[in-house]
C-alpha cells in the first residue's frame, strides 16, 4: 500500500518528523534521568544545644511522630551541634509527593519541641537537584576591598530574591559573612532592678511581636477580614513593648534593653582562593531545564552587576561551577558520536551496495526514525540528557537493520527481472516475518529494561525507551517508506551493479570511484564468506556430528575464559566533573579561626598545581570540605586520576587533622565508590570500640583508601551544674542560669522581625557579656532583684563548671542509636569484590561475638548495588523468557527458537572478551558497573537477529523441497550479505560511544564495548554455530527414531 500511495507515505512521514522536531524543543535538558528520589529529609536547628541535647529533646521527639509514616524503608538521623537532621527513604514505588505530606501532617504531632528551636525544614531529595547546579561566588572589583557583611547583605536583599523570580530555581544556598538580625542588648542590672528575669523579655518578644488571624465578620452586604496587628515595623517599636505593669508602673522593653540591627554568630566559614567570600549556590526544581535555567542565571547576573556599576558597587560575579558547561560538553559530544556513527554506517552501506542512490534510501530511515523518538520521550515526560541521546545513539547502527533486509531482498527481486514496484512489494512481504519477529524480540528485550528501580533504573528507563523506540520506528519506516523509496528510486542497473562479476559503468566520476571501491572490497568479503560456507559445508552432511561438536566446542571454550577473566561488578561510574573534594575532619572542638588556619596548606598545594582553576573551603561543626576545581579544558579522566593522586599523597603533609580523605565530585548521588558499614545498638561506648577495631580491618583491605566514622569523641564541653541550694537563697531557678548563659553565648532567639526585604531573627543578648574563656564564664555576673535594687552574684557562686568532652554528633537507624563508617575506594577497586571481603573476612566473624541487641550490617552502595544486581538479573531472566516465547509463537515450534536462543551465549563470550581484553590495555580501566551489565541484555535481543534470518530463511527452502543439508548451506549463502551489513552498520554506529574519548563517555563507554565486542563476535560465530545446531537436532531425531525401531 505504501509503495502506491507515495504521496500519502511521503506526507506522513514528514508530519512525523515534523512532530518530532517539536517534540525536541520541548524537551527539558539536565546531565541525566531524573526522577524523585523515593527520600524525605527534615532539618531542625537548635542553636547552641550539644549533640546529646539535640538528641533528647530534638531527634527523638520527631522520631517517634514519623514512625507513623508509611512505606518507609529506613530512618536514620544525625543530631550534631545545634542541628537535627533526619532522612526518610521510601519504597521506589510510594507516591512520594504523598510520602511529603504525610510527613508533614506526622509533625504537626510533634508540639514538644523547645522554643527556641527553629521551624522545621522539610525537603523531597531528588535525583541530583539537592545540590546546586550553578555557584556564584562575589569577589571585589579590581582595586577594591572587600566588604564580606555588604556582599552579605547584597546577596540576602538583591541577588538573592531577583534570582528566586527565575523559572526553574528551587532553591538558593546563601553562605559566608555574617546575616543580619535584630538584637535586643539586655542590661542585666537594670532588668535586676525591675524584679525581672531574661525569660520575661524573652516571652514578651514572643508573645506580642505578632500579627493574629481573626475571622470573617459579614455586616450586610459587606464582609470584612479581622486580624489582630502587633507587629512591629520598625526596630525601635520593639522596645516599645511592655515587660510588666503593675501597682509599682509600667516596664517597657527599652527600660532594660536596646533593639538595634546587628549581625549574627557566624556557624561556618567560607572561604575562595583563600580569601572569605560569599558564595550563592542554585538548585534546580525537579525537571528543571538546566541549559535555560543557566543561561537565564547569567543573563540576571549581567543585570545585576551593570546596576552594581551604576550604583558604585565594587562587586564583580564568578562561576566557577556550572553543571551546564558538562551537560553541554556531553550532549555535543553524544551528538557528535552519533553523526560519527551513522555517516561510518553510511560508508558500510556504500562498500557494499556501491550506489549513492542505494544508501540514501536507508540513509533516510535514520534520521527520520531517530527524530520520532522525541515523540515518545515527550508523551512519557522523559528529558534529554546523556543517557538518552547516548541510547539514541546506539540505536543509531541498529534502526537501519531492517532496512538492508528489506533494501537487500528487493534487489535480489529485481534482478529476477521485476519491475521496482513489484520488486519492492514481494520483497518487503517476503521478509516481513522475520523482521517483525527480530523486532519484537528487541524489544521484548529493551522493555523489561524500565522495571528496574532505583537510581539505575532511571538511567536504564531512557535507555531501554530509545532503544525500544527507535527499533519500533525502523520496523515501520522499513515497511512503508524504504519499499516507497525503492520503487521511486532504484533501477534495474542498481540492481545489476549487485551482481557477481557485473560492473556498473554509468554515472559521474564519483558514483564509478564508488563502485570501483566497493568491487574491491565485494572481493574481500567474498573471501571471507567462502571460508564461513567452508566451515558449514565442513560441519554438515551425514556421519559428520563430531566435527559438528568441534564447531560448537569452540564458543563454549571461549565463554569459559571470557567468565574467568571478568571483573567484579561496580555500582554506577562517577563521572568526569571539574571538582575533587577534600573531605577533612579537624580535631573535636576546632574554632572556625584554627579552621581557616589549618586550610592554608591544603590551599597553597591547590594553587601550585597547573590543572587547577581555584579552591574554596566550606567549614562547619561537623567537618571541613575543601572543593578544587580544575579547569574545564583539563578536565578528562587522566588529568582528574593524575591529580587525583598528587592531592591523595599530599594529604598526609596536612597537621591539624583528624582525617583527610579525598572523593570526585560525582554525577551520580551514589556512584558506588563508597559504602557502609552500620554498627547499631545502645550503648555508643561499646559501639566506639567496636568501629575502632571494624575501621583497622577494612583499612588494610586491597582497594580501600580510607575509612571515616561519622563518631568522634572529644569534643570539648563545658557543663554548667546547678547548686541548687545557691541558687534558691538567691532566688534564682536553674532555668534561669541556663538561660543567662545561653544569652551570654550566643543569644537566644526570641521572634522575627520583617525589614521590607524579607524577616530577620530577634536575639536576646545580654549586655557586656564577654565570656571567650572558661575563666570569664565563671566569673560571669548574675544579677538577682529584690526590694527595688540588685545583687550581682558569679556564675561560679551557684553552679559549678565541669570540663569534660563528649561526642561531634550521635546517629540513629530507624530510632536506635548507631555509628556508620565510610568506606572509600579507588577508582580501580571493584565494588562487589570488596563487598563479598568485607562481609566474609570482617562482619561475620563480628557477628558471631556481638551481645543481643546488637548487629553489623552493609549499607550505602552495599544495598543498592545487590538489589540493582538481583532486578537486572531478573530482567535478564523475564527478557530471555519473552524472546523464547515469542520466538515460539512465531514460529509454532518449541524446537526453532531454541536454535535461535544458542546465540544468546555466543554473544555474551564476545562482551565478556572485549571487556577483558579492553581491560589489558595498559592506562585503561573499564569497569564492569551497572550500565555495563545492562549490555548483557541488551545483546539478548540483538544477537537472535541474524539466526532469525538464517532459520527463517532455511525454513522457507525447506517448503520449496530442498533437503536440510542443502537448505542450511543455501540460507548461509542468501543471507550472509545482509547479516554483514546490519551488523556493520550496527557496529561501527556505536563504535564512536565505545572507543572515543569525551565528556560523558565515562559513562556508557564499558556499554559500547559490551555491545560491539559481543555483537562482532555473535556475527562472525553465528552462520557457523546455527547450521551446526539444526543438524545436531536433525542427528538426535534420527538416533530417536533408530532407538524406536529397535525396540
Amino acid at each position: 500500500m505504501a509503495v502506491r500511495w507515495r504521496h500519502g507515505t511521503i506526507v506522513l512521514f514528514c508530519l512525523i518528523a515534523l512532530f518530532g522536531i517539536l517534540a525536541l524543543f520541548s524537551l527539558p535538558s539536565e546531565l541525566r534521568p531524573g526522577g524523585d528520589r523515593p527520600e524525605v529529609t527534615i532539618q531542625t536547628n537548635y542553636p547552641g544545644a550539644s549533640p546529646a541535647e539535640v538528641e533528647d529533646l530534638i531527634t527523638r521527639p520527631i522520631e517517634e511522630v514519623l514512625e507513623g509514616v508509611q512505606g518507609v524503608q529506613e530512618m536514620t538521623s544525625s543530631s550534631g551541634n545545634g542541628q537535627s537532621s533526619i532522612s526518610l527513604e521510601f519504597a521506589w514505588d510510594v507516591d512520594i509527593n504523598q510520602a511529603f505530606v504525610d510527613v508533614l501532617s506526622k509533625l504537626q504531632q510533634a508540639d514538644d519541641l523547645p522554643a527556641e528551636a527553629s521551624e522545621s525544614e522539610v525537603q523531597i531529595v531528588s535525583g541530583d537537584t539537592d545540590s546546586p547546579m550553578l555557584r556564584i561566588h562575589l569577589v571585589p572589583a579590581e582595586g577594591a576591598t572587600a566588604d564580606l557583611n555588604h556582599y552579605r547583605d547584597l546577596a540576602d536583599d538583591v541577588i538573592g530574591p531577583r534570582l528566586r523570580h527565575i523559572e526553574g530555581i528551587g532553591d538558593l544556598s546563601i553562605e559566608g559573612g555574617q546575616a543580619r538580625e535584630v538584637e535586643v542588648i539586655v542590661d542585666p542590672r537594670a532588668l535586676a532592678d525591675r524584679n525581672l528575669a531574661i525569660d520575661d523579655v524573652i516571652n514578651t518578644l514572643r508573645s506580642s511581636n505578632r500579627d493574629i488571624r481573626g475571622g470573617p465578620m459579614v455586616v450586610g452586604r459587606r464582609e470584612y477580614r479581622v486580624r489582630t496587628v502587633s507587629r512591629a515595623n520598625d526596630v525601635k517599636q520593639l522596645e516599645g513593648l511592655i515587660l510588666r505593669r503593675d501597682t509599682s508602673g509600667t516596664v517597657y522593653l527599652g527600660d532594660v534593653a536596646e533593639a538595634k540591627i546587628g549581625r549574627a554568630t557566624p556557624e561556618m566559614a567560607f572561604l575562595r582562593d583563600g580569601e572569605p567570600a560569599i558564595t550563592i549556590g542554585a538548585v534546580r526544581q525537579i525537571g528543571g531545564n538546566v541549559p535555560e535555567i543557566s543561561k537565564s542565571i547569567r543573563a540576571a547576573l549581567a543585570e545585576i552587576e551593570e546596576r552594581f556599576i551604576q550604583q558604585g558597587e565594587n562587586v564583580r560575579f564568578i562561576i566557577p561551577y556550572d553543571e551546564n558547561d558538562y551537560i553541554s560538553q556531553s550532549i555535543s559530544f553524544v551528538q557528535s558520536s552519533l553523526i560519527i556513527g551513522a555517516v561510518l554506517a553510511a560508508f558500510v552501506l556504500i562498500l557494499f551496495l556501491g550506489s549513492l542512490r542505494t544508501v540514501a534510501v536507508i540513509a533516510i530511515t535514520i534520521p527520520t526514525t531517530l527524530i520520532s523518538v522525541f515523540i515518545v520521550f515527550a508523551l512519557l515526560g522523559r528529558s534529554l540528557n546523556v543517557i538518552s541521546l547516548a541510547g539514541l545513539a546506539f540505536a543509531s547502527g541498529m534502526i537501519v537493520d531492517n532496512a538492508i533486509v528489506v533494501l537487500e531482498n528487493i534487489f535480489t527481486h529485481i534482478q529476477k527481472g521485476k519491475t521496482t514496484v513489484q520488486a519492492a512489494v514481494d520483497a518487503t512481504q517476503e521478509v516481513s516475518g522475520a523482521m517483525l519477529a527480530s523486532t519484537l524480540t528487541n524489544v521484548a528485550v529493551f522493555m523489561p529494561i524500565v522495571l528496574v528501580e532505583g537510581e539505575a533504573g532511571q538511567l536504564f528507563f531512557d535507555l531501554g525507551i530509545a532503544l525500544s523506540a527507535s527499533v519500533l520506528f525502523s520496523l515501520f519506516a522499513a515497511l512503508t517508506l524504504v519499499p516507497m523509496l525503492s520503487g521511486l528510486f532504484l533501477t534495474q542497473a542498481d540492481a545489476q551493479q549487485m551482481l557477481e562479476g557485473k560492473t556498473h559503468i554509468k554515472g559521474n566520476s564519483i558514483e564509478q570511484a564508488i563502485v570501483q571501491v566497493s568491487r574491491y572490497f565485494t572481493q574481500v568479503q567474498s573471501r571471507l564468506e567462502q571460508s564461513l560456507l567452508a566451515t558449514v559445508k565442513w560441519s554438515l552432511g551425514k556421519g559428520h556430528r563430531s566435527r559438528r561438536f568441534a564447531v560448537l566446542s569452540v564458543p563454549i571454550a571461549l565463554l569459559f575464559v571470557g567468565y574467568q577473566l571478568l571483573p567484579a561488578m561496580d555500582y554506577l561510574p562517577e563521572g568526569n566533573r571539574n571538582l575533587i573534594i577534600w573531605i577533612t575532619q579537624p580535631f573535636p572542638g576546632t574554632s572556625i579561626p584554627e579552621a581557616i588556619e589549618l586550610y592554608e596548606k591544603p590551599h597553597a598545594f591547590a594553587q601550585a598545581q597547573p590543572e587547577v582553576l581555584g579552591d574554596i573551603l566550606v567549614h562547619r561543626p561537623a567537618g571541613s570540605i575543601i572543593g578544587v576545581f580544575l579547569k574545564l579544558e583539563e578536565t578528562n579522566a587522566r588529568t582528574l586520576s593524575n591529580l587525583e593522586e598528587r592531592m591523595r599523597a599530599a594529604s598526609g603533609e596536612f597537621p591539624g587533622y583528624r582525617f583527610v580523605g579525598l572523593r570526585r565530585a560525582s554525577i551520580f548521588s551514589n556512584p558506588g565508590k563508597e559504602f557502609e558499614v552500620k554498627l547499631i545498638g545502645p550503648d555508643l561506648d561499646y559501639l566506639n570500640q567496636i568501629q575502632g577495631q571494624v575501621a583497622e580491618s577494612l583499612e588494610v583491605l586491597d582497594g580501600v583508601q580510607n575509612v571515616r566514622p561519622d563518631f568522634l569523641t572529644g569534643a570539648p564541653e563545658l557543663q554548667i551544674v546547678p547548686d541548687r541550694e545557691r541558687l534558691a537563697e538567691v532566688s534564682l531557678s536553674a532555668l534561669d542560669l541556663g538561660t543567662a548563659v545561653e544569652t551570654a553565648l550566643g543569644g537566644v532567639r526570641a521572634s522575627d522581625f520583617f525589614d521590607g526585604r524579607r524577616d530577620l531573627d530577634v536575639t536576646v543578648k545580654l549586655q557586656d557579656a564577654t565570656a571567650e574563656t572558661p575563666a570569664q564564664l565563671r566569673q560571669m555576673p548574675l544579677y538577682v532583684g529584690g526590694g527595688g535594687s540588685s545583687q550581682q552574684v558569679q556564675l561560679l557562686d551557684v553552679a559549678d563548671m565541669v570540663e569534660t568532652t563528649g561526642p561531634n554528633s550521635i546517629g540513629h537507624v530507624d530510632t536506635e542509636r548507631a555509628i556508620t563508617l565510610t568506606v572509600s575506594l579507588s577508582q580501580e577497586a571493584p565494588l562487589g569484590g570488596l563487598l563479598e571481603q568485607t562481609e566474609e573476612t570482617i562482619l561475620q566473624p563480628l557477628r558471631a561475638t556481638l551481645p543481643s541487641g546488637y548487629r553489623a550490617e552493609l549499607a550505602g552502595s552495599a544495598n543498592v548495588l545487590s538489589e540493582t544486581l538481583r532486578q537486572l538479573g531478573a530482567t535478564f531472566l523475564l527478557s530471555l523468557l519473552i524472546t523464547y516465547l515469542l520466538l515460539v509463537a512465531l514460529y509454532r515450534s518449541l524446537i526453532y527458537p531454541l536454535v535461535i536462543m544458542v546465540t544468546v551465549p555466543i554473544g555474551l563470550t564476545g562482551a565478556l572478551l572485549s571487556l577483558a581484553i579492553a581491560n589489558l590495555i595498559p592506562g585503561v580501566v573499564v569497569p564492569l558497573d551497572m550500565i555495563a551489565g545492562l549490555g548483557f541484555v541488551i545483546l539478548t535481543g540483538i544477537v537472535v537477529n541474524n539466526a532469525i534470518l538464517l532459520v527463517d530463511r532455511t525454513l522457507q527452502l525447506q517448503q520449496q523441497g530442498q533437503d536440510l543439508d542443502r537448505s542450511l548451506y543455501e540460507a548461509v549463502r542468501d543471507r550472509l550479505r545482509p547479516i554483514f551489513m546490519s551488523a556493520g552498520t550496527s557496529i561501527l554506529g556505536m563504535l564512536p560511544l565505545a572507543t572515543f574519548p569525551g565528556k560523558g563517555a565515562e559513562l556508557y563507554q564499558g556499554l559500547g564495548i559490551v555491545l560491539v565486542g559481543g555483537l562482532a563476535f555473535s556475527t562472525l560465530l553465528t552462520p557457523t554455530i546455527v547450521p551446526a545446531v539444526m543438524r545436531l537436532l536433525r542427528d538426535f531425531d534420527t538416533l530417536r527414531d533408530h532407538s524406536s525401531d529397535s525396540i
